[in-house]
């Protein structure tokens, strides 16, 4: 009497065949390969992301230099000279305004070169951190 083969891959005279168990192994492999591939381009367009939107923080509170415009009790504008426009800046009671020597509010003049540190108030403002007011320029003489 001659071997039967069944369905499964066996027949009655031996064990399961390796043809079929190895192409299930080779599917498993080919899909972790391709969950990891899928999974690291996904995590470096996240990570491209975050890096993308911390620069853009840091760009955007870089320390501005430029030119007072306008001064009110609690604000003033910078004309920037690192890019065009100007930002105006909050001030709150922890703002520290140096000159060469300690300075106050009463030192923000129009026209005076300023150097600022900035954040972002809770409501979303450029609220001065900083501000040195640089010494204006004196005419080179000759």
């Amino acid at each position: 009497m001659e071997p039967t083969t069944t369905e499964t891959g066996t027949d009655d005279a031996g064990p399961p065949s390796r043809r079929a168990h190895g192409s299930g192994r080779t599917v498993l492999v080919l899909t972790a390969l391709a969950s990891l591939v899928v999974g690291g381009i996904i995590g470096g367009v996240i990570g491209w992301q975050v890096q993308k939107n911390r620069v853009e923080d840091d760009i955007a509170n870089i320390r501005p230099i430029g030119t007072i415009t306008a001064v009110s009790e609690d604000a003033f504008t910078v004309e920037l000279r690192t890019s065009s426009g100007s930002r105006e800046f909050t001030l709150s009671d922890a703002t520290v305004i140096e000159t060469a020597e300690s300075g106050t509010a009463a030192d923000l003049t129009e026209g005076a070169t300023v150097l600022v540190r900035s954040g972002r108030s809770d409501e979303g403002d450029l609220q001065a951190a900083e501000v040195i007011v640089l010494p204006s320029p004196t005419p080179s003489g000759g």
